[in-house]
């Protein structure tokens, strides 16, 4: 009898696609009614974490489907009379567990790409710096790298055996033979991911320590908060080190495939279900107006597009460099040390 791990089992890759699936609804839907709460409107970082969180929720249905119908959390059924490579095997379950894991890795990276974009605009509209600083560039190069990264990693999963799509449903030597890249591609987008949130997750730091009219202790909170976000680069290294494990161990005939595939697919669940709640984490703060970060993230009731018009023309005419926090402060460059922006 084949051994599973917790993670292999039916009832863990259930769990992981029900629970998180619901946590990232109640993640989003806080999101909105916080914005609400403020009465700021949607912008492009809470845009972006619907999509990401409406291709978890996707995610998360194909595991539990693959469940139900025994092509994930379940040990390959060989059939009796059957004496060749398991690998090279072809039953109505491996072709089922084959169709889950298509459409996974194809909502894969537009999920993380999302979660990931969803970030990025949120620094952009925390960090509202000038149009002509250097974070602002920096900022824009990042959003610009993730989408690429998102589109880019979607279409090699896309055509990774280019147009012989019939070798995704059959059996797994034939996948060696005719989609000889499979392994590297999946390594590649593994590494990259878990480098990108490594950046993403970095980029507060510089930001918040410029701060002059915060304490340091006051900083550290707040950058607490943020990094709540290194959730994310946790499960990304788990998924990667996972895919490692599985990549050393190669082609095995002894081991079973079924096992292999809901592996890797419950780790990918878990990062993007974790992603998409640390993305939701910091706007959360409006529920928590006594704790010493609303003084980042906190502004006057009452905001609108022409108040950033006028704080953006008024740095100009100033002849200032500013980074200016939710409206609330303006950093300039005799209170910032340091090169100017």
């Amino acid at each position: 009898m084949v051994r599973q791990a917790y993670f292999q089992t039916p009832g863990h890759v259930v769990a992981a696609g029900v629970v998180l699936s619901l946590v990232d609804i109640i993640a989003v839907t806080l999101r909105i009614w916080a914005r609400k709460r403020q009465r700021q409107p949607l912008r492009w970082d809470d845009w972006f974490i619907i999509p990401a969180m409406l291709l978890a929720i996707g995610i998360g249905i194909d595991l539990i489907y693959g469940v139900s119908q025994r092509a994930l959390g379940y040990t390959l059924e060989v059939p009796p009379d059957y004496v060749g490579n398991p690998l090279e095997l072809i039953t109505d379950q491996t072709i089922m567990t084959a169709k889950i894991e298509f459409a996974y890795v194809l909502m894969l990276p537009i999920a993380l790409g999302c979660a990931k974009l969803s970030i990025l605009f949120f620094y952009s509209r925390i960090f509202a710096a000038a149009s002509a600083g250097k974070r602002y560039y920096l900022l824009m190069a990042l959003q610009v790298f993730v989408g690429i990264w998102t589109v880019a990693f979607f279409f090699i999963a896309l055509f990774q055996c280019k147009l012989q799509f019939w070798v995704f449903f059959s059996s797994t030597m034939d996948m060696v033979e005719h989609c000889p890249w499979t392994m590297d591609v999946a390594l590649s987008l593994c590494i990259t991911d878990f480098v990108t949130d490594l950046v993403i997750l970095a980029i507060p730091v510089p930001l918040i320590w410029s701060i002059t009219q915060m304490t340091v202790s006051n900083k550290i909170t707040v950058l607490a908060v943020f990094f709540l976000g290194s959730t994310t680069v946790i499960a990304s290294l788990l998924r990667l080190v996972n895919l490692i494990q599985i990549i050393s161990s190669g082609f095995d005939p002894n081991l079973d495939e079924i096992l292999v595939i809901t592996e890797y697919l419950y780790w990918g669940m878990i990062e993007c279900g974790v992603g998409i709640c640390a993305a939701c984490f910091p706007v959360f703060q409006v529920l928590f107006r006594d704790l010493p970060w609303n003084k980042v993230f906190s502004h006057p009731k009452s905001t609108s597009d022409n108040s950033d018009l006028t704080d953006s023309q008024e740095s100009k005419e100033a002849g200032k460099s500013s980074i200016v926090v939710q409206h609330t402060f303006r950093v300039s460059n005799r209170e910032v040390t340091g090169s100017p922006v």
